[in-house]
Protein backbone atom coordinates (compact mmCIF):
# COMPACT_ATOMS: atom_id res chain seq x y z
CA UNK A 1 0.00 0.00 0.00
CA UNK A 2 1.43 3.37 -1.06
CA UNK A 3 1.32 6.59 1.04
CA UNK A 4 -1.84 8.12 -0.52
CA UNK A 5 -3.78 4.94 0.04
CA UNK A 6 -2.53 4.80 3.66
CA UNK A 7 -3.63 8.38 4.41
CA UNK A 8 -6.97 7.74 2.71
CA UNK A 9 -7.57 4.72 4.95
CA UNK A 10 -6.57 6.76 8.02
CA UNK A 11 -9.04 9.49 7.05
CA UNK A 12 -11.78 6.90 6.64
CA UNK A 13 -10.93 5.48 10.13
CA UNK A 14 -11.28 8.85 11.88
CA UNK A 15 -14.87 8.04 12.99
CA UNK A 16 -13.59 4.88 14.70
CA UNK A 17 -11.14 6.96 16.76
CA UNK A 18 -13.97 9.39 17.48
CA UNK A 19 -16.20 6.57 18.79
CA UNK A 20 -13.71 5.01 21.20
CA UNK A 21 -12.49 8.33 22.58
CA UNK A 22 -16.13 9.37 22.83
CA UNK A 23 -16.68 6.57 25.36
CA UNK A 24 -14.82 8.81 27.80
CA UNK A 25 -16.23 12.12 26.49
CA UNK A 26 -18.27 12.25 23.29
CA UNK A 27 -17.32 15.84 22.42
CA UNK A 28 -13.64 15.12 22.90
CA UNK A 29 -14.13 12.10 20.66
CA UNK A 30 -15.78 14.26 17.98
CA UNK A 31 -12.94 16.78 18.11
CA UNK A 32 -10.32 14.05 17.85
CA UNK A 33 -12.13 12.49 14.88
CA UNK A 34 -12.40 15.85 13.04
CA UNK A 35 -8.75 16.72 13.67
CA UNK A 36 -7.71 13.28 12.45
CA UNK A 37 -9.74 13.66 9.26
CA UNK A 38 -8.44 17.22 8.60
CA UNK A 39 -4.85 16.12 9.17
CA UNK A 40 -5.18 13.16 6.81
CA UNK A 41 -6.87 15.40 4.18
CA UNK A 42 -3.98 17.86 4.46
CA UNK A 43 -1.51 15.02 3.85
CA UNK A 44 -3.53 14.04 0.76
CA UNK A 45 -3.87 17.58 -0.57
CA UNK A 46 -1.43 16.92 -3.40
CA UNK A 47 -3.43 13.91 -4.54
CA UNK A 48 -6.99 15.21 -4.11
CA UNK A 49 -8.87 16.12 -7.24
CA UNK A 50 -12.31 17.51 -7.30
CA UNK A 51 -14.89 14.91 -7.91
CA UNK A 52 -17.01 12.19 -6.51
CA UNK A 53 -14.37 10.08 -4.63
CA UNK A 54 -13.30 12.78 -2.18
CA UNK A 55 -16.86 14.06 -1.76
CA UNK A 56 -17.94 10.51 -0.89
CA UNK A 57 -15.14 10.24 1.68
CA UNK A 58 -16.21 13.55 3.28
CA UNK A 59 -19.84 12.47 3.46
CA UNK A 60 -18.87 9.09 4.93
CA UNK A 61 -16.69 10.70 7.57
CA UNK A 62 -19.32 13.28 8.52
CA UNK A 63 -22.03 10.64 8.78
CA UNK A 64 -19.79 8.30 10.80
CA UNK A 65 -18.73 11.07 13.17
CA UNK A 66 -22.35 12.09 13.71
CA UNK A 67 -23.30 8.46 14.35
CA UNK A 68 -20.40 8.09 16.82
CA UNK A 69 -21.56 11.16 18.77
CA UNK A 70 -25.13 9.80 18.75
CA UNK A 71 -24.06 6.35 20.05
CA UNK A 72 -21.89 7.80 22.79
CA UNK A 73 -24.77 10.04 23.80
CA UNK A 74 -27.12 7.04 24.04
CA UNK A 75 -24.61 4.99 26.09
CA UNK A 76 -22.98 7.54 28.40
CA UNK A 77 -19.91 6.43 30.30
CA UNK A 78 -17.12 7.82 32.42
CA UNK A 79 -16.61 8.21 36.07
CA UNK A 80 -19.38 10.75 36.30
CA UNK A 81 -22.06 8.44 34.83
CA UNK A 82 -24.99 8.01 37.28
CA UNK A 83 -25.64 4.48 36.04
CA UNK A 84 -22.00 3.42 36.56
CA UNK A 85 -21.84 5.06 39.97
CA UNK A 86 -25.00 3.24 41.02
CA UNK A 87 -23.57 -0.07 39.78
CA UNK A 88 -20.30 0.54 41.62
CA UNK A 89 -22.15 1.47 44.81
CA UNK A 90 -24.24 -1.71 44.61
CA UNK A 91 -21.12 -3.80 44.03
CA UNK A 92 -19.47 -2.19 47.08
CA UNK A 93 -22.52 -3.02 49.22
CA UNK A 94 -22.51 -6.61 48.02
CA UNK A 95 -18.77 -6.89 48.72
CA UNK A 96 -19.26 -5.53 52.25
CA UNK A 97 -22.09 -7.99 52.87
CA UNK A 98 -19.94 -10.85 51.61
CA UNK A 99 -17.07 -9.81 53.89
CA UNK A 100 -19.47 -9.65 56.85
CA UNK A 101 -20.80 -13.14 56.05
CA UNK A 102 -17.24 -14.50 55.84
CA UNK A 103 -16.31 -12.89 59.14
CA UNK A 104 -19.42 -14.24 60.85
CA UNK A 105 -18.73 -17.71 59.46
CA UNK A 106 -15.15 -17.51 60.72
CA UNK A 107 -16.29 -16.40 64.19
CA UNK A 108 -18.90 -19.15 64.27
CA UNK A 109 -16.27 -21.74 63.33
CA UNK A 110 -13.90 -20.47 66.02
CA UNK A 111 -16.71 -20.39 68.58
CA UNK A 112 -17.78 -23.91 67.64
CA UNK A 113 -14.19 -25.13 68.00
CA UNK A 114 -13.90 -23.52 71.43
CA UNK A 115 -17.23 -24.88 72.57
CA UNK A 116 -16.19 -28.35 71.44
CA UNK A 117 -12.91 -28.02 73.33
CA UNK A 118 -14.71 -26.98 76.54
CA UNK A 119 -17.26 -29.78 76.18
CA UNK A 120 -14.55 -32.36 75.49
CA UNK A 121 -12.44 -31.17 78.44
CA UNK A 122 -15.37 -31.27 80.88
CA UNK A 123 -16.51 -34.66 79.58
CA UNK A 124 -13.00 -36.07 79.83
CA UNK A 125 -12.51 -34.85 83.41
CA UNK A 126 -16.00 -35.89 84.48
CA UNK A 127 -15.79 -39.44 83.16
CA UNK A 128 -12.15 -40.45 83.51
CA UNK A 129 -11.19 -43.13 86.03
CA UNK A 130 -7.51 -42.60 85.36
CA UNK A 131 -6.74 -38.86 85.78
CA UNK A 132 -3.07 -39.22 84.86
CA UNK A 133 -3.86 -40.85 81.52
CA UNK A 134 -6.39 -38.07 80.81
CA UNK A 135 -3.79 -35.32 81.32
CA UNK A 136 -2.24 -35.67 77.86
CA UNK A 137 -5.60 -35.35 76.09
CA UNK A 138 -6.56 -32.40 78.28
CA UNK A 139 -3.37 -30.60 77.25
CA UNK A 140 -4.47 -30.85 73.61
CA UNK A 141 -7.88 -29.41 74.47
CA UNK A 142 -6.18 -26.47 76.19
CA UNK A 143 -4.03 -25.81 73.11
CA UNK A 144 -7.08 -26.03 70.80
CA UNK A 145 -9.24 -23.74 72.91
CA UNK A 146 -6.69 -20.98 73.34
CA UNK A 147 -4.83 -21.42 70.05
CA UNK A 148 -1.51 -21.55 71.88
CA UNK A 149 1.34 -24.04 72.03
CA UNK A 150 2.20 -23.17 75.64
CA UNK A 151 -0.41 -24.13 78.23
CA UNK A 152 -0.41 -25.78 81.65
CA UNK A 153 -2.97 -26.74 84.28
CA UNK A 154 -1.92 -27.06 87.91
CA UNK A 155 -4.21 -28.87 90.33
CA UNK A 156 -4.49 -29.11 94.11
CA UNK A 157 -4.13 -32.56 95.64
CA UNK A 158 -7.12 -32.01 97.94
CA UNK A 159 -10.51 -30.38 97.43
CA UNK A 160 -10.10 -28.11 100.45
CA UNK A 161 -7.56 -25.92 98.62
CA UNK A 162 -5.10 -26.21 101.52
CA UNK A 163 -2.46 -28.29 99.78
CA UNK A 164 0.14 -27.14 97.28
CA UNK A 165 -0.52 -27.21 93.56
CA UNK A 166 1.05 -29.82 91.31
CA UNK A 167 1.32 -29.99 87.53
CA UNK A 168 -1.53 -31.98 85.98
CA UNK A 169 -1.43 -31.26 82.24
CA UNK A 170 0.87 -29.28 79.97
CA UNK A 171 1.53 -28.55 76.30
CA UNK A 172 4.01 -29.10 74.81
CA UNK A 173 5.04 -32.31 76.55
CA UNK A 174 8.43 -31.03 77.70
CA UNK A 175 6.94 -27.81 79.00
CA UNK A 176 7.85 -24.34 77.74
CA UNK A 177 6.37 -22.17 80.50
CA UNK A 178 8.31 -21.21 83.63
CA UNK A 179 8.04 -23.38 86.75
CA UNK A 180 5.08 -22.88 89.09
CA UNK A 181 7.09 -20.96 91.69
CA UNK A 182 8.29 -18.55 88.98
CA UNK A 183 4.72 -18.05 87.71
CA UNK A 184 3.47 -17.29 91.21
CA UNK A 185 6.38 -14.92 91.73
CA UNK A 186 5.35 -13.01 88.58
CA UNK A 187 1.80 -12.66 89.93
CA UNK A 188 2.93 -11.88 93.46
CA UNK A 189 1.33 -15.07 94.80
CA UNK A 190 -1.75 -17.08 93.87
CA UNK A 191 -3.86 -14.68 91.75
CA UNK A 192 -7.33 -13.76 92.98
CA UNK A 193 -8.54 -13.32 89.39
CA UNK A 194 -7.32 -13.86 85.84
CA UNK A 195 -4.58 -11.53 84.62
CA UNK A 196 -1.56 -11.31 82.34
CA UNK A 197 1.92 -11.13 83.85
CA UNK A 198 4.97 -10.69 81.57
CA UNK A 199 3.06 -12.12 78.61
CA UNK A 200 1.72 -15.14 80.56
CA UNK A 201 -1.96 -15.31 81.49
CA UNK A 202 -2.81 -16.89 84.84
CA UNK A 203 -6.40 -17.84 85.67
CA UNK A 204 -7.36 -19.40 89.03
CA UNK A 205 -9.76 -22.36 89.05
CA UNK A 206 -12.36 -22.05 91.83
CA UNK A 207 -15.33 -24.14 92.92
CA UNK A 208 -17.55 -22.80 95.69
CA UNK A 209 -14.97 -20.15 96.52
CA UNK A 210 -12.24 -22.74 97.13
CA UNK A 211 -9.12 -22.51 94.90
CA UNK A 212 -8.58 -25.85 93.17
CA UNK A 213 -6.09 -25.12 90.43
CA UNK A 214 -4.37 -22.64 88.16
CA UNK A 215 -4.33 -22.18 84.38
CA UNK A 216 -1.12 -20.81 82.84
CA UNK A 217 -1.14 -19.78 79.16
CA UNK A 218 1.03 -17.70 76.89
CA UNK A 219 -0.74 -15.14 74.73
CA UNK A 220 -4.30 -15.81 75.96
CA UNK A 221 -6.87 -13.18 76.91
CA UNK A 222 -7.60 -13.08 80.66
CA UNK A 223 -11.38 -12.97 80.10
CA UNK A 224 -11.34 -16.05 77.90
CA UNK A 225 -9.05 -17.89 80.33
CA UNK A 226 -11.35 -17.02 83.25
CA UNK A 227 -14.36 -18.33 81.33
CA UNK A 228 -12.63 -21.62 80.55
CA UNK A 229 -11.50 -21.99 84.18
CA UNK A 230 -15.10 -21.46 85.33
CA UNK A 231 -16.42 -24.04 82.86
CA UNK A 232 -14.09 -26.81 84.05
CA UNK A 233 -14.00 -25.96 87.77
CA UNK A 234 -16.47 -28.58 88.99
CA UNK A 235 -14.97 -31.23 86.73
CA UNK A 236 -11.58 -30.42 88.30
CA UNK A 237 -13.11 -30.79 91.76
CA UNK A 238 -14.44 -34.20 90.76
CA UNK A 239 -10.97 -35.32 89.65
CA UNK A 240 -9.43 -34.11 92.91
CA UNK A 241 -12.05 -35.94 94.99
CA UNK A 242 -11.57 -39.08 92.92
CA UNK A 243 -7.82 -38.94 93.47
CA UNK A 244 -8.38 -38.50 97.20
CA UNK A 245 -10.64 -41.55 97.35
CA UNK A 246 -8.17 -43.54 95.26
CA UNK A 247 -5.30 -42.50 97.53
CA UNK A 248 -7.27 -43.38 100.66
CA UNK A 249 -8.08 -46.81 99.26
CA UNK A 250 -4.36 -47.51 98.74
CA UNK A 251 -2.99 -46.05 101.96
CA UNK A 252 -3.22 -47.10 105.57
CA UNK A 253 -5.25 -44.63 107.60
CA UNK A 254 -3.14 -45.01 110.74
CA UNK A 255 0.41 -44.80 109.39
CA UNK A 256 -0.10 -43.07 106.03
CA UNK A 257 1.90 -45.86 104.36
CA UNK A 258 0.74 -47.91 101.37
CA UNK A 259 -1.61 -50.82 102.04
CA UNK A 260 -0.75 -54.47 101.42
CA UNK A 261 -2.41 -54.56 97.96
CA UNK A 262 -0.37 -51.57 96.76
CA UNK A 263 2.78 -53.10 98.26
CA UNK A 264 2.25 -56.41 96.47
CA UNK A 265 1.66 -54.59 93.17
CA UNK A 266 4.87 -52.61 93.65
CA UNK A 267 6.83 -55.84 94.25
CA UNK A 268 5.49 -57.27 90.97
CA UNK A 269 6.19 -54.04 89.08
CA UNK A 270 9.80 -53.75 90.29
CA UNK A 271 10.51 -57.42 89.59
CA UNK A 272 9.32 -56.92 86.00
CA UNK A 273 11.49 -53.82 85.67
CA UNK A 274 14.55 -55.47 87.19
CA UNK A 275 14.14 -58.52 84.94
CA UNK A 276 13.79 -56.33 81.85
CA UNK A 277 16.86 -54.18 82.60
CA UNK A 278 18.95 -56.96 84.18
CA UNK A 279 19.22 -55.15 87.52
CA UNK A 280 18.64 -56.15 91.14
CA UNK A 281 16.10 -55.18 93.76
CA UNK A 282 15.69 -55.77 97.45
CA UNK A 283 12.70 -56.49 99.65
CA UNK A 284 12.66 -56.36 103.44
CA UNK A 285 10.07 -57.07 106.09
CA UNK A 286 10.42 -55.26 109.45
CA UNK A 287 8.46 -56.47 112.47
CA UNK A 288 8.13 -54.74 115.86
CA UNK A 289 9.31 -57.10 118.56
CA UNK A 290 6.84 -58.06 121.30
CA UNK A 291 4.21 -55.68 119.97
CA UNK A 292 1.33 -57.63 121.57
CA UNK A 293 2.96 -57.29 124.97
CA UNK A 294 3.33 -53.54 124.29
CA UNK A 295 -0.40 -53.23 123.53
CA UNK A 296 -1.41 -55.28 126.56
CA UNK A 297 0.82 -53.26 128.88
CA UNK A 298 0.24 -49.69 127.68
CA UNK A 299 -2.98 -49.91 125.68
CA UNK A 300 -3.89 -49.73 122.04
CA UNK A 301 -3.64 -45.95 121.82
CA UNK A 302 0.03 -46.17 122.75
CA UNK A 303 0.39 -49.04 120.29
CA UNK A 304 -1.02 -46.82 117.52
CA UNK A 305 1.44 -44.08 118.45
CA UNK A 306 4.29 -46.60 118.18
CA UNK A 307 3.10 -47.79 114.76
CA UNK A 308 2.93 -44.25 113.41
CA UNK A 309 6.40 -43.34 114.70
CA UNK A 310 8.03 -46.55 113.45
CA UNK A 311 6.44 -45.92 110.03
CA UNK A 312 8.00 -42.43 110.01
CA UNK A 313 11.43 -43.77 110.98
CA UNK A 314 11.32 -46.47 108.29
CA UNK A 315 10.22 -44.01 105.60
CA UNK A 316 12.87 -41.46 106.53
CA UNK A 317 15.55 -44.17 106.38
CA UNK A 318 15.12 -44.98 102.67
CA UNK A 319 15.34 -43.10 99.35
CA UNK A 320 12.35 -41.39 97.74
CA UNK A 321 12.43 -44.03 95.02
CA UNK A 322 11.96 -46.77 97.64
CA UNK A 323 8.46 -47.92 98.56
CA UNK A 324 7.35 -48.39 102.19
CA UNK A 325 4.05 -50.05 103.05
CA UNK A 326 2.22 -51.60 105.99
CA UNK A 327 2.45 -55.32 105.42
CA UNK A 328 -0.05 -56.18 108.15
CA UNK A 329 -0.42 -55.62 111.89
CA UNK A 330 3.00 -54.55 113.20
CA UNK A 331 4.85 -55.66 110.05
CA UNK A 332 6.17 -53.28 107.38
CA UNK A 333 7.34 -54.10 103.86
CA UNK A 334 9.93 -52.07 101.96
CA UNK A 335 10.70 -52.36 98.23
CA UNK A 336 14.17 -51.08 97.25
CA UNK A 337 14.82 -50.93 93.47
CA UNK A 338 18.41 -51.46 92.25
CA UNK A 339 19.64 -52.16 95.78
CA UNK A 340 22.82 -54.24 96.13
CA UNK A 341 23.30 -56.74 98.94
CA UNK A 342 25.91 -54.83 100.96
CA UNK A 343 24.15 -51.48 100.69
CA UNK A 344 20.79 -52.93 101.63
CA UNK A 345 22.25 -54.66 104.68
CA UNK A 346 23.82 -51.40 105.90
CA UNK A 347 20.54 -49.53 105.38
CA UNK A 348 18.58 -52.16 107.32
CA UNK A 349 21.07 -52.08 110.21
CA UNK A 350 20.85 -48.28 110.34
CA UNK A 351 17.04 -48.36 110.51
CA UNK A 352 17.13 -51.07 113.21
CA UNK A 353 19.56 -49.01 115.30
CA UNK A 354 17.50 -45.81 114.93
CA UNK A 355 14.35 -47.54 116.12
CA UNK A 356 16.22 -49.13 119.03
CA UNK A 357 17.51 -45.69 120.07
CA UNK A 358 14.07 -44.05 119.86
CA UNK A 359 12.44 -43.23 123.18
CA UNK A 360 8.64 -43.43 123.43
CA UNK A 361 6.89 -41.64 126.29
CA UNK A 362 3.89 -43.10 128.06
CA UNK A 363 2.99 -40.81 130.92
CA UNK A 364 6.05 -40.58 133.11
CA UNK A 365 7.44 -43.81 131.74
CA UNK A 366 10.03 -44.04 128.97
CA UNK A 367 9.56 -47.00 126.63
CA UNK A 368 12.04 -48.48 124.17
CA UNK A 369 11.41 -51.12 121.56
CA UNK A 370 13.22 -53.04 118.84
CA UNK A 371 12.48 -54.48 115.40
CA UNK A 372 13.56 -57.59 113.56
CA UNK A 373 14.20 -57.36 109.80
CA UNK A 374 14.30 -60.04 107.10
CA UNK A 375 15.87 -59.29 103.69
CA UNK A 376 15.56 -61.00 100.28
CA UNK A 377 17.15 -60.08 96.94
CA UNK A 378 16.00 -60.43 93.35
CA UNK A 379 17.04 -62.51 91.49
CA UNK A 380 19.28 -64.26 94.03
CA UNK A 381 16.57 -65.31 96.51
CA UNK A 382 13.55 -65.44 94.24
CA UNK A 383 12.52 -64.69 90.65
CA UNK A 384 8.80 -64.24 91.30
CA UNK A 385 6.85 -62.00 93.73
CA UNK A 386 5.59 -64.83 95.94
CA UNK A 387 8.96 -66.49 96.03
CA UNK A 388 10.77 -63.26 96.93
CA UNK A 389 8.29 -62.31 99.69
CA UNK A 390 8.43 -65.83 101.10
CA UNK A 391 12.24 -65.64 101.24
CA UNK A 392 12.10 -62.33 103.14
CA UNK A 393 9.48 -63.72 105.50
CA UNK A 394 11.62 -66.77 106.18
CA UNK A 395 14.60 -64.52 106.94
CA UNK A 396 12.41 -62.49 109.34
CA UNK A 397 11.39 -65.70 111.11
CA UNK A 398 15.07 -66.57 111.47
CA UNK A 399 15.73 -63.14 113.00
CA UNK A 400 12.95 -63.73 115.52
CA UNK A 401 14.23 -67.18 116.32
CA UNK A 402 17.76 -65.82 116.67
CA UNK A 403 16.84 -63.51 119.52
CA UNK A 404 15.09 -60.58 117.78
CA UNK A 405 16.47 -57.01 117.28
CA UNK A 406 18.58 -58.13 114.36
CA UNK A 407 18.79 -58.16 110.55
CA UNK A 408 18.94 -61.47 108.66
CA UNK A 409 19.39 -61.98 104.93
CA UNK A 410 17.69 -64.84 103.10
CA UNK A 411 20.04 -67.78 102.62
CA UNK A 412 22.42 -66.50 105.35
CA UNK A 413 20.83 -68.13 108.38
Amino acid sequence: MNAPELWTAAAAAAPVLSYFLGRVNRWAGLAAGLLSFVFCSFMLSAEITAGAPFAALVLWTAAALAHSVYLNGRCPSGTGSPALEAALAKAAVLEAELAAVKKEASLNAAGEKRSLAVYSAVKLLSETLEPHSAAKQLARYLADFFGTEEAALYMAAAADGETELELFAQAPKGGALPQLRELLALAGGFPAQAGTFSGITLAPVHAGGVPLGLLALRGAEPGVAAQFASEISYAIKRVILFRQVEWLSLTDGLTGLWRRAALDEKVREEIRRAAAFKTTMGFMIADIDHFKRLNDTYGHQFGDLVLRRVAQLLKSGVYETDFVGRYGGEEFGIVLPRADSAGLLRKAETMRARIEAEVFSQGLEKVRLTVSIGIAHFPRDGRGPEELVAAADKALYAAKEGGRNRVVEAGRH
